[in-house]
């Protein structure tokens, strides 16, 4: 029982650190370009990643490192999607959206492993919809270009969730984690080259950002994940990640000085509610 709660506190804390990243990233993205962030953040996360866990990543076997592509190029978009919405958006209403993918979960694998979705999920799903609504739409009824990016976000993360788990069965999960990062950080250094030349910037507000955003909010909360959902069940996890979107809320208000009206804290609390009730009836 001890051992459970000391995990708890560890998935507490990963969840801590992505309701961070969304901040993390808006403040890197007034210093530098959305692939110079994702390049390097991926490559500090491999980096690390490869450090404290090459003893169970290696040998690492061909199908292996092809699967683990395959996982970079939909991780890849996922974050494409996501640093741009970030830009586009705050990071209170990006956290809020991108955790919706926990919804679309159901519905991708229906399609992908024929598990039909329980009645109630569609009704959720109406839920959700007036809850994006009203955290989204300004007074003019118009959906920014920001909220769009981060809902697509969240279908691809969901995508890449239901895929992740198809593979890891058969195949070792943290070499396939860890290979991600390092694919995620080439294929943005490939796509970055031909449009823009690679400009560090020298402010140091951007440097401490990324190192936290690569360190702590990618590298060590996916370790940590990925240790706890061994000892932990997946409905608890669900229910400790649903937390993300008000820490990410309260790390926006303080640092980027973000807030809510009153109808897009309606439109944020029947968000929430819906994800925590799909996570815990998943």
């Amino acid at each position: 029982m001890q051992e459970n709660h000391k995990y708890n506190i560890y998935m507490f804390i990963a969840t801590i650190f992505f309701g961070m990243t969304y901040v993390l990233t808006k403040i890197c993205l007034n210093y530098s370009t959305e692939f110079h962030i994702i390049s390097l953040r991926f490559l500090i996360a491999f980096i690390v990643s490869l450090i404290f866990l090459y003893k169970k990543i290696f040998p690492i076997k061909i199908k292996e490192f092809i699967y683990s592509l395959i996982l970079s190029i939909i991780l890849f978009l996922v974050f494409i999607t996501m640093t741009i919405g970030v830009k586009y958006t705050t990071a209170t209403n990006a956290s809020f959206l991108i955790s919706l993918s926990v919804i679309f979960i159901p519905f991708f694998s229906w399609i992908f492993n024929k598990e039909k979705p329980k009645k109630s999920i569609f009704i959720v799903l109406i839920i959700v919809l007036i809850g994006i609504m009203l955290l989204t739409l300004d007074k003019n009824l118009e959906l920014h270009i920001g909220d769009i990016l981060c809902l697509i976000c969240s279908l691809l993360f969901s995508f890449h969730i239901i895929i992740t788990e198809k593979l890891v069965k058969t195949n070792n999960p943290i070499t396939l984690g860890v290979l991600q990062f390092g694919g995620v950080a080439l294929l943005s250094f490939l796509v970055q080259y031909p449009i823009e030349s690679l400009i560090l910037p020298k402010n140091k507000n951007f440097w401490i950002s990324l190192l936290i955003l690569s360190v702590f909010c990618t590298a060590l909360a996916y370790i940590i994940q990925t240790v706890s959902q061994k000892k932990l069940s997946s409905t608890l996890i669900g229910l400790i990640l649903s937390l993300e979107p008000i820490f990410s809320g309260i790390f926006g208000y303080f640092f980027l000085n973000e807030y809510l009206n009153f109808q897009q804290y309606i439109g944020a609390f029947l968000l929430l509610i819906s994800v925590i009730y799909v996570s815990v009836k998943n």
